[in-house]
């Protein structure tokens, strides 16, 4: 147990790592791209990109621990014994719709 809880850390800290270097080239291209602009509009628009690559790589960093803290409750799960799943296939048949083919008689009509 404890050595999936390191080794979470240890990826969401390397995600966490590729996220500001992710945030520092958006940083630095953005400035390259405002020093370039010629007019106001051009600055701002170079701006609003960078701030459009800052917010992907926070949101790219979100969805990378939320995958590997999945990853870490399937495996305390299964190490537990914890793997069966509870609501997972307790579905009454009541609950279940009939198949599209079902709706209808279920015999062809009887020729009197």
């Amino acid at each position: 147990m404890q050595a999936v809880k390191e080794k979470v850390k240890d990826t969401v800290s390397a995600a966490k790592a590729k996220a500001k270097a992710k945030e520092k080239q958006a940083k630095a291209e953005e400035q390259a791209e405002k020093a370039t602009a010629r007019s106001r509009t051009e600055k701002e628009l170079a701006h609003e990109r960078g701030k459009a690559k800052v917010a992907a790589a926070k949101m790219e960093l979100h969805q990378e621990k939320a995958v590997h803290r999945e990853e870490a409750i399937e495996h305390k799960h299964g190490v537990l014994g914890h793997g069966h799943r509870h609501g997972v296939g307790s579905v009454p048949a009541a609950a279940v719709p009939p198949p599209a083919s079902a709706t209808g008689p279920l015999h062809p009509p009887a020729k009197h």
